[in-house]
């Protein structure tokens, strides 16, 4: 581009310059662009797409997508967990062949786009891929990747299947999910989704297993860091990381064992942390009971890699009582028990008694009743899975059949293999 152009086509494109004749600073194209970029991150962002539209590069397009993303939704692990699965089933380059299945999405190097690979090349499907620079493209095009390899053009209808079952299972441990959207020619078009929407953003901290309501406050409102004034033993605070493919038993347990002083893979640290844990449970709900306990005799055998069982955990937190808040209360401030599949797969369960559709008379309430339906819709438009029981199917043998055939089945739609002890 000639200098002389260089200012029409930035004013063109939304940047503000001050002097259109004023020429190039320290004669450079470079360094007079910069001085005329604005300052905020948003505006440069919206100018980066303006040119990407005009002046496409594939360098561009990765730098705009990854500015996009919010946060990383497949790390390195989940990729290569995915390109393993890719590597144990058949024809990974379909009936077009490496370039088209993956030069199409992927800017592939001379080397690649030029190479005759060997069979045995071609078979070692995760060095190609990881050849091809997969594990370090933006999200996006992670996505459009996973998406072309279970395209119609690429697979015929009896392998496409095999693909999107294969592949569904493991992006399912990270909150995502094929679904088709579409067809042509009658086949279906399936897109990479957040499985059931899923909750965006990542969780900070945990505030579970409550015996009281804690009186908190901001140690430092700029960082998030909160302290517990009182009540500080009757509660548990996870502050760690949450792992991108769920919140196990076993990260909970080495987190109590560091808490402790504990041996973090000895039997009597899983015993303590089991007990805290049923401590915080309401005596005045046997059914809560019953379903925490059985949960843990059903899969005593692979509950350590498990998404963790939290009881009396704390969604919103306000300081006032509902009574001193007045209409703007926050009905719903604690759960009964919460899951994390992944950092956006969340799973809530209720077990509802009598106070969540009387009044303190014990008479049916319909107000009642419609805040708990509220709640509920104010979680699921959030992203949250939410699952409720009666009290009354949890009693004796049956309400333990149920509990487990629940967990059964809600392990099999998350693709996560759980190993029974009776």
């Amino acid at each position: 581009m000639k200098s002389d152009d260089l200012a029409p086509v930035c004013m063109a494109l939304g940047m503000v310059v001050p002097d259109p004749n004023a020429g190039l600073v320290y004669n450079s194209k470079w360094a007079t662009v910069r001085s005329w970029l604005p300052h905020d991150r948003e505006s440069v962002l919206s100018i980066a797409k303006r040119v990407l539209d005009q002046f496409w590069t594939y360098r561009l397009e990765e730098l705009v997508w990854a500015a996009q993303e919010e946060s990383v939704e497949f790390s390195e692990l989940t990729r290569r967990n995915l390109l393993s699965t890719l590597s144990s089933l058949p024809a990974p380059w379909g009936k077009l062949g490496l370039n088209k299945v993956v030069g199409e999405v992927i800017q592939l190097d001379e080397f690649l786009r030029n190479a005759t690979l060997s069979e045995s090349e071609l078979q070692d499907v995760q060095g190609v891929f990881e050849r091809c620079g997969v594990l370090g493209v933006s999200d996006r095009r992670f996505r459009v990747l996973i998406e072309r390899m279970v395209h119609p053009s690429v697979r015929g209808e009896e392998e496409q299947k095999k693909y999107v079952d294969a592949l569904g299972a493991e992006l399912r441990k990270s909150g995502w999910e094929l679904q088709a959207t579409d067809q042509d020619a009658g086949r279906a078009l399936y897109s990479l989704m957040r499985a059931n929407g899923g909750v965006g953003g990542r969780p900070k901290r945990i505030i579970f297993a409550s015996q009281a309501k804690p009186d908190l406050r901001f140690s430092d409102a700029i960082n998030g860091d909160i302290e517990i004034v009182r009540f500080a033993d009757k509660v548990l605070v996870y502050d760690r990381p949450i792992p991108p493919t769920g919140f196990l038993w076993r990260h909970l347990q080495e987190w109590w064992a560091a808490a402790h002083g504990l041996e973090p893979e000895a039997r009597t640290t899983s015993v303590s942390l089991f007990r805290r844990l049923r401590s915080s449970l309401p005596k005045s709900s046997p059914p809560q009971r019953l379903l925490f306990e059985e949960f843990f005799s059903t899969f005593q055998k692979s509950f350590d890699e498990l998404p963790a069982l939290l009881p009396e955990v704390w969604l919103y937190y306000d300081p006032l009582t509902v009574s001193q808040r007045g209409r703007d209360a926050l009905l719903r401030q604690r759960m009964d028990f919460l899951m994390l599949f992944s950092q956006s797969v969340r799973v809530v369960i209720e077990v509802d008694g009598v106070g969540h559709y009387c009044d303190p008379q014990g008479r049916a309430s319909a107000s009642k009743y419609a805040e708990m339906v509220a709640a509920d819709r104010d979680l699921r438009l959030s992203g949250y899975e939410v699952y409720r029981f009666g009290g009354k199917e949890l009693e004796g043998e049956s309400g333990r059949n149920i509990v487990r055939g629940f967990f059964r089945l809600l392990f099999r739609r998350h693709g996560i293999e759980a190993e029974e002890s009776k």
